[in-house]
């Protein structure tokens, strides 16, 4: 049985997100910059396969908005899935206050 693949598209924010990520663990140490780098590309790639394996928010608000959360390493990946394509919309470290990072006045 062949599987349904979903296009991963990420927005300007998420991809400004990966950046600042990489970049800022590079700063310390470029080889856990490269393994971020790659644990992220291979958590979209799984994504593209098996879109719900990630969890719905317990928060209300970012539920009904239609969001949907990966982990990997410390950070959420934040996504919607709407027909065959994946929205990723932020990759916000786990610490900080995403509730406010995803509200529609933050944009």
């Amino acid at each position: 049985m062949k599987q349904s693949k979903y296009t991963i598209r990420l927005l300007q924010t998420a991809e400004e997100d990966i950046k600042e990520i990489i970049t800022y663990i590079a700063l310390d140490n470029p080889t856990a910059a490269e393994t971020a780098a790659g644990k992220f590309e291979k958590s979209l790639s799984n994504l593209s396969i098996h879109p719900f394996i990630g969890k719905i928010p317990n928060e209300e608000d970012l539920a009904g908005m239609g969001y949907r959360f990966l982990i990997v390493q410390n950070y959420l990946i934040f996504y919607i899935i709407e027909d065959h394509i994946i929205w990723v919309h932020r990759i916000i470290h786990g610490a900080r206050d995403y509730l406010s990072l995803l509200s529609p006045n933050s944009r």
